[in-house]
């Protein structure tokens, strides 16, 4: 008997619901988007017209009530995440939510309890973790040796306006909540270890961080990240270690053109891997973690952590 496929309902008719959950859904078999919710009902049937959705429910409380869904995406501004979230948990459903999971820490915190008290998968999505990539960058490793440092970047040209909620700080904006997220993470995934915020600057404009730089220790390591809102974008992870460096352009997207480039003892060897896009495997992985029980890449205190860092940076930054 063929499983019923994965019934996913999408709060939030933003942009990144199209790529983040719509178009992946269409690729992976046993997944189907059946039902949106917005703040706006007009704008949720818009969307569902527009993306072929069946069902438009008129609050975001209807739609994770409904019994007819099997897993929550939240893919609102930050600012609502981790109650989202937790009303979904304790409906019943498992969730999938947009980057960064929370505000701080301590949202991060009551999501992780409230998913454990249910037994229901609450799951950050941070989708480069999925890629080939970032598998075969870890594999490299050992290559060069005891790492020694990390230097993490994520700029991207965010256009100011009053619909733009990372200009909105009541709404979780900023260049370090919605881009220097996965510096932190990349830094946390490849360093495996938890970093320690020494000192942190942040430039502020109309109340968020246009620009964010941080030093941090990682054991013997140390890693710096710098992210903006107003630089043209770049994503790139360089890792260098006792015997050599890894460098790795585009970590984030890397359907979208990326190279990994090896140098050991100034011995260098660069290559890309053709691998389905990151938000199709994180949707795949998702569908097998929750429907046939498979290991999931990220642990369920990941984005505790990964909010610590960031509550870190914004209080050395004072």
């Amino acid at each position: 008997m063929a499983h019923r496929p994965l019934r996913v309902g999408v709060l939030g008719a933003a942009r990144v619901a199209v790529f983040g959950m719509i178009a992946p859904a269409r690729e992976v078999d046993g997944v189907e988007v059946v039902a949106i919710a917005s703040r706006d009902p007009d704008r949720a049937r818009a969307f569902a017209t527009l993306h072929g959705v069946s069902s438009v429910s008129e609050t975001y409380e209807a739609l994770i009530e409904s019994p007819d869904i099997d897993l929550v995406y939240v893919a609102t501004p930050p600012f609502n995440h981790a109650d989202l979230a937790i009303k979904a948990l304790r409906a019943g459903k498992p969730v999938l939510i947009e980057k960064p999971l929370a505000m701080n820490a301590a949202e991060a915190r009551a999501v992780r309890r409230t998913a454990e008290e249910t037994g229901l998968a609450a799951i950050e999505a941070f989708h480069w973790r999925h890629h080939g990539l970032a598998t075969r960058a870890l594999t490299l490793l050992p290559e060069i040796g005891p790492l020694r440092r990390l230097e993490a970047r994520f700029d991207a040209m965010i256009t100011q306006s009053d619909q733009e909620f990372r200009w909105n700080p009541s709404l979780g904006g900023g260049a370090l909540m919605d881009l220097g997220c996965y510096c932190i993470h990349w830094i946390r995934t490849f360093s495996g270890i938890e970093p320690q915020v020494v000192r942190a600057k942040m430039d502020i404009e109309g109340g968020v961080d246009v620009t964010t730089e941080a030093h941090l220790a990682c054991a013997d390591m140390e890693a710096t990240l710098h992210t903006s809102m107003r630089r043209p974008r770049q994503a790139v992870l360089r890792i260098e270690g006792k015997h050599g460096s890894l460098l790795i352009e585009n970590p984030l997207a890397p359907q979208l053109g990326h190279r990994l480039t090896l140098d050991r003892e100034g011995r260098k060897t660069a290559e890309s891997l053709d691998a389905e896009p990151t938000f199709t495997a994180q949707l795949r992985a998702v569908a097998a973690h929750l429907k046939d029980n498979k290991p999931f890449a990220l642990p369920p205190d990941d984005a505790e952590k990964n909010m610590a860092v960031i509550d870190a940076i914004r209080e050395r930054s004072r």
